[in-house]
C-alpha cells in the first residue's frame, strides 16, 4: 500500500475548514481527551477531521483502524461520511463507525463459539422486545400480575444489573432461569432465542474479560477510539469500553455535552464524565462555538445554561449570521384543532419562502400520533407530506435497506452515478474483488450488477404486494444472504435481517400504492419529500432550519417534578435543534394525558424563560 504521508507539522484541516483553538489541540494531541462542547459546537466535524489527522499523518499506523462508537446509528452513518468526504475512501476503509449495541453485537456474533456453551446464545437469536423479555419471565415462572408498565419499572434492569456469571442463590434464581430462556428459547412454550441489547453488551463483556486472546486482537486492531455523545453512555457500554481499553495504549476521545443528557431514564451514567477522566486520566477540553444557530436562539440557550446548573460560558458564533438573525414564538391556542390548521399556515408560508420540506421538523416529547396527527391530516390537505419518523429513522440507515433502495433506484431510473457507485462497492467486498483483480473478473462483476438491474427493470409491473415481496426476495438471492451476513456481522441472525427486510417491503409498498411511481416512491421512503415529525429523544444529533414543538404542556412532560434536570435538558435539546427559527405551541385542550385541559404549571419556568429573554414573541389565538 503506497501512500504518501503527511508531516503532522504540516497537516491542515480538509475542505479550508478553520477549527477553533481547543478543537485543533484535540486534533492533533495523542492523549485521552473529553470534549465538552454545546449544541452546534462542531463535534461530529471535529471527530472527522481528527480522524483524517491520524489517518493522513499515519498517527494510527497501518495497519491499524480508528472506532468510532456513537449512540445512533444516524450519527454512526454521518459520521463515517464524513471521514470519507474528507480523507477519501482508501484512508477511510480503516475507519469503522458503529453503535454501542452493534460494537457488541459484532463482537458476540463473530465470537460467539468461544462462550461457554451455558453463556452461548443460539446462532440465529432475535433481538428481544419487552413483551419477549416479560414472557420469558413468565415462562420461567415469575407469575408477574401488573401490567406491561409495571412489569418493566420492577423487573426491567433485572437481567442485567450484574455482571456475568450471575452468583446463583434464591433472589437470583428467576433471573438465571430468564436467561436460559432468552438464550436458549423453550420449545415447550414455542419460545425463540430472543436477548436484548443490554444482555449481549453483558456477553461481549464477559467474553473479553474471560478470553485475553479476544481482548489482544481487539486491542492490536483499533489505535483510536471515539466516543460521541458520551453524556448518554450506560454503565453496560462504560464498563465493555473499560474491559476492551482500560490501561492499553489504545487513545480515546470521548466527546459530549451534560445539558444534552436525556438518557437517564434508560440508564445513562450520571457520572461518566468524571468516571472517564478518573479511569482513563483524560485532559479536558471546552468547545464555545455555535455554528449551528442564529445569534437571537443562541442567546434563548444561553439563558438555560443556568437552569440546567451550568456556568455561563462566553458562547462565540459563526460569523455567518448577523447579530438580528433568528426568530422564536409561542403560539398559544384554545384547542389542537385551531393549533392544526395555524401550524399548517405557517408551514404553507415557509415552504412559499423556498423552506425545503426537509429542512422542516416537527417535535414532541412523546406520543407522536397523540400530538400531531391533526397536523399531519391537516398538511395532507394541503398536499403536503408529514410524517412520524418512528419507523424510518433507524431502517433507513441499514445496509440492506441502502443495498434495496440503489438497485430500485437504479431500476426505476439510470442516471444514478452514486448508486452505482455504492452497489459496486458492495458487491466487491462481498465477492472479494478489489483494483488489483484481473479486468474479466471485473468486468464480469459490472455484467453481474447490469443484469441484476436490468432483470429488475423489466419486473417492475407488477399489481400487487405478493409480486413485490418475491421479487425483492429473488433480488436478495442473487445478492446471498449468506455473503451480507459475513460482510455485515449485525445480520448474522437471520430474523433480524428478515426483520428488516420485510418493513422494507410494507413500507415501499405502501407509498408505490400511493404515487403509482417507483421513482417517487423510493423518494418518500428516504423521506425527500416529507416534513419529519418525531421525538425530541430521536432528533438527537440533528438540525433544522425550522422547528415546530407542540405541546409545551405539562401532560407532555408529566414527570417533570420527580425529573426536572433530564427535562430541562430535554427541552433544551428541543431548543436547539433548530438554526434560524423555533415556533412553542401551548393549547388549552387537547385529549392528551389525563384530562383534554392543558396548563403549564410544573414547567411554567420554561415561559418564565421566554419572557426574561424578550426575544420570544407570544402570539395568542
Amino acid at each position: 500500500m503506497k501512500i504518501n504521508w503527511i508531516s503532522k507539522e504540516d497537516w491542515r484541516p480538509s475542505d479550508g475548514l478553520k477549527l477553533e483553538g481547543e478543537a485543533m489541540k484535540t486534533v492533533i494531541n495523542d492523549q485521552n481527551t473529553l470534549v465538552v462542547a454545546g449544541p452546534g459546537a462542531g463535534k461530529t466535524e471535529l471527530l472527522a477531521q481528527k480522524a483524517c489527522f491520524l489517518l493522513e499523518t499515519n498517527s494510527c499506523i497501518y495497519p491499524k483502524k480508528i472506532i468510532a462508537i456513537s449512540f445512533k446509528k444516524d450519527a454512526a452513518k454521518n459520521l463515517k461520511e464524513r471521514v470519507e468526504l474528507r480523507c477519501g475512501k482508501e484512508l477511510a476503509s480503516r475507519f469503522e463507525s458503529k453503535t454501542y449495541d452493534a460494537f457488541a453485537k459484532e463482537i458476540v456474533d463473530r465470537f460467539r463459539n468461544s462462550l461457554h456453551e451455558s453463556f452461548r446464545p443460539l446462532k440465529n437469536y432475535k433481538i428481544a422486545k419487552d413483551r419477549d423479555v416479560r414472557r420469558a419471565f413468565d415462562i420461567a415462572g415469575l407469575n408477574f400480575e401488573g401490567n406491561q408498565a409495571a412489569f418493566k419499572k420492577a423487573y426491567g434492569d433485572k437481567l442485567t444489573t450484574n455482571k456475568l456469571p450471575l452468583q446463583t442463590d434464591v433472589n437470583t434464581r428467576i433471573i438465571i432461569d430468564t436467561w436460559n430462556i432468552l438464550l436458549k428459547g423453550n420449545e415447550d412454550s414455542n419460545f425463540e432465542s430472543s436477548i436484548t441489547f443490554e444482555m449481549i453488551s453483558r456477553l461481549a463483556e464477559y467474553l473479553i474479560r474471560t478470553n485475553k486472546y479476544i481482548k489482544k486482537a481487539i486491542q492490536m486492531t483499533y489505535s483510536h477510539v471515539f466516543l460521541d455523545e458520551f453524556q448518554d453512555t450506560t454503565s453496560i457500554q462504560y464498563e465493555l469500553v473499560k474491559i476492551c481499553f482500560l490501561e492499553t495504549a489504545t487513545i480515546i476521545t470521548a466527546v459530549g455535552d451534560s445539558k444534552q443528557r436525556i438518557m437517564l431514564w434508560a440508564g445513562a451514567r450520571k457520572s461518566i464524565f468524571e468516571d472517564f477522566q478518573s479511569d482513563f486520566s483524560s485532559q479536558k477540553r471546552t468547545l464555545i462555538m455555535n455554528h449551528r444557530s442564529a445569534p437571537r436562539l443562541v442567546e434563548i440557550q444561553k439563558a438555560m445554561y443556568k437552569r440546567l446548573n451550568e456556568d455561563e460560558i462566553n458562547l462565540q458564533m459563526n460569523d455567518k449570521w448577523d447579530l438580528d438573525d433568528g426568530e422564536a414564538y409561542l403560539r398559544v391556542f384554545n384547542d389542537h384543532m385551531k393549533e392544526a390548521d395555524m401550524l399548517s399556515e405557517e408551514i404553507v408560508k415557509l415552504v412559499e419562502t423556498g423552506v425545503k420540506l426537509d429542512e422542516i421538523c416537527i417535535l414532541v416529547k412523546q406520543q407522536v400520533d397523540t400530538y400531531c396527527q391533526e397536523i399531519i391530516n391537516k398538511l395532507s390537505q394541503l398536499d403536503i407530506k408529514a410524517r412520524s419518523e418512528a419507523l424510518y429513522q433507524d431502517l433507513l440507515k441499514e445496509d440492506i435497506i441502502k443495498i434495496l433502495v440503489s438497485l430500485f433506484k437504479l431500476a426505476a431510473n439510470d442516471r444514478s452515478p452514486d448508486d452505482w457507485e455504492y452497489l459496486y462497492e458492495v458487491l466487491s467486498e462481498l465477492y472479494g474483488i478489489d483494483e488489483d483483480s484481473k479486468p474479466l473478473i471485473i468486468n464480469d462483476l459490472i455484467n453481474k450488477i447490469a443484469l441484476m438491474i436490468t432483470d429488475l427493470r423489466a419486473n417492475l409491473h407488477i399489481t400487487d404486494e405478493e409480486q413485490f415481496s418475491v421479487l425483492v426476495d429473488s433480488k436478495i438471492e442473487g445478492f446471498s444472504y449468506e455473503k451480507l451476513a459475513s460482510r455485515f456481522q449485525q445480520y448474522q441472525s437471520k430474523n433480524y435481517f428478515n426483520d428488516l427486510v420485510n418493513s422494507f417491503k410494507k413500507l415501499i409498498w405502501i407509498e408505490f400504492e400511493e404515487t403509482k411511481d417507483w421513482i417517487k416512491a423510493i423518494d418518500n421512503f428516504e423521506g425527500k419529500n416529507s416534513i419529519k415529525v418525531m421525538t425530541i429523544h430521536k432528533s438527537k444529533g440533528l438540525e433544522y432550519d425550522t422547528i415546530f414543538f407542540v405541546g409545551l404542556e405539562d401532560s407532555a412532560f408529566w414527570n417533570f417534578r420527580k425529573q426536572p434536570e433530564e427535562d430541562r435538558c430535554t427541552f433544551f435539546v428541543a431548543l436547539s435543534r433548530a438554526k434560524r427559527r423555533i415556533d412553542f405551541t401551548f393549547s388549552a385542550h387537547r385529549p392528551a394525558g389525563f384530562s383534554k385541559f392543558q396548563k403549564h404549571d410544573y414547567i411554567n419556568e420554561f415561559y418564565e424563560l421566554f419572557e426574561d429573554t424578550d426575544i420570544v414573541k407570544k402570539i395568542e389565538y
